[in-house]
């Protein structure tokens, strides 16, 4: 880069990460500073002085230090636009420094700086892998499940009549005032279904209102919290309230019969209802059959094409996992998940922060291996993404989403607005269609078909 406004050189820290050191020439250095000081000459008020008469040297003994910080990072970061534009390299996190540099008039501005780059991957071995995609399945207790889902979905709320006290079949609107530890209710409304004592707004509440008058007013209750699985500022502890009740109304479940099913609209007889249910949740297994196989093709992909991945972006990315309320939660589900595996009647303990950051970590490397490898599978297969493949996949989400097509584009455009991020979702998924393609993917027999065939 001789002849250059700006010099530099790499050195290679990694398959993943190069320093790069930088030297910005004096000219552009004195240009950045005067143009700092002509702009803050034209800004500031200094008493004596008219607006943009000030002299020089009086903005730079009181402004220097702060002129100079300025034109050192606009530098910084034209300096480093400049060498990766020049360069073509794929970036993947901002470029660390490794200290500030100090603009000073008649030097050059020289820094060194980390940049983490995307992995180069030539990915091999992908054709004919093999794996097995498990056949779908839906059985009589799955049916059921879903049958009496839809029956709750139908349950009437009925007003009580003919009795004085509360039943554990009634849903209950009252008022609640009373304290518990740091927490106090002032005629707090409520509603409590006493059917289902484990959603109750505060634990042992349904159970306690079962018997109560249903025209009680200020009726005394103590509740005593349970010493597990809530803060410590509350467990164990005991409060006493008042209750008011408001109102009662009793569950009436329909009776699964065919004028259930055809109360539906789904169909004429529960035995054709149970059918439809069937199929709906087998074609649902077979999506998750679907998916699963992909996932199992992915990981034998990485087996044989390990991802060299950059440093600061799997820590970036695992912070974010545990920053985000939703990926926290998963990841504390799937710890439990492991800890159930191999002790079913574990009761649910909230993971040490050790243990999700370690979990966090790992979450990153997968996801982010997975991304880097299919990309580099679709560099590889030329797999690109069109119009008519943009405009038919919003339209699959759309109806997922029972939108219309521009309202669910314009919606995405706000905050993307040429939908870079679904094109490359849709890119990956492609890559995925081209894996499945060339691998050889052998599909389980039912167990009905497995079966019979003995």
């Amino acid at each position: 880069m001789q002849g250059s406004p700006v010099q530099f050189e790499f050195e290679d820290v990694s398959p993943v990460e190069k320093r790069l050191k930088v030297e910005v020439a004096r000219e552009q250095v004195n240009a950045k500073l005067d143009e700092g000081f002509k702009q803050l000459g034209r800004q500031v008020n200094l008493r004596g002085f008219r607006k943009g008469k000030a002299p020089r040297s009086l903005l730079e003994s009181m402004f220097g230090k702060k002129v100079s910080e300025d034109a050192s990072r606009e530098l910084v970061n034209e300096s480093i636009s400049f060498v990766i534009g020049q360069q073509q390299l794929r970036v993947v996190s901002e470029p660390m420094l490794d200290a500030l540099p100090s603009a000073k008039r008649n030097e050059p501005l020289r820094y060194t700086a980390r940049i983490e780059l995307m992995p180069q991957i030539e990915v091999k071995d992908y054709v004919g892998l093999e794996v097995t995609q498990r056949a779908a399945k839906a059985g009589d207790e799955q049916v059921q499940t879903a049958l009496e889902r839809k029956r709750q979905a139908q349950t009437e709320l009925r007003p009580v009549e003919g009795r004085e006290a509360a039943a554990a079949t009634d849903v209950l609107n009252i008022l609640l005032t009373g304290t518990l530890a740091h927490l106090t209710y002032k005629d707090k409304e409520m509603s409590v279904d006493l059917t289902r004592p484990n959603m109750s707004p505060l634990p042992g509440l349904a159970e306690a209102l079962v018997g109560i008058p249903l025209g009680a007013r200020d009726h005394e209750v103590k509740l005593t919290m349970p010493t597990e699985g809530l803060p410590a500022e509350l467990a164990g502890k005991t409060g006493t309230f008042k209750i008011t009740v408001q109102s009662a109304h009793q569950k009436h479940l329909p009776e699964l019969d065919d004028d259930f099913a055809k109360d539906t609209g789904e169909a004429d007889s529960l035995a054709e209802l149970k059918d439809k249910l069937r199929k709906n949740l087998m074609e649902e297994d077979a999506e998750e059959a679907k998916h699963e196989m992909r996932l199992a093709l992915v990981e034998e992909l990485l087996k044989r094409n390990p991802v060299p991945l950059p440093t600061m972006l799997v820590q970036r990315l695992a912070r974010n996992l545990l920053e985000n309320q939703r990926s926290r939660m998963q990841l504390e589900l799937k710890l439990f998940q492991e800890v159930r595996k191999n002790n079913p009647d574990a009761k649910y303990e909230a993971s040490t922060p050790e243990a999700l950051a370690q979990a966090a970590h790992a979450e990153a490397v997968r996801n982010l291996s997975i991304e880097f490898v299919m990309m580099a599978l679709a560099d590889q297969e030329k797999v690109e993404v069109t119009e008519a493949d943009l405009e038919k996949h919003l339209a699959e989400l759309a109806k997922e989403r029972d939108k219309s097509v521009a309202r669910l584009k314009a919606e995405m455009q706000r905050e993307d607005p040429n939908l870079q991020q679904l094109r490359g979702q849709l890119r990956l998924e492609m890559a995925l269609d081209v894996l499945e393609a060339k691998a050889q993917v052998k599909k389980a027999e039912a167990p009905e078909a497995a079966g019979a065939a003995t």
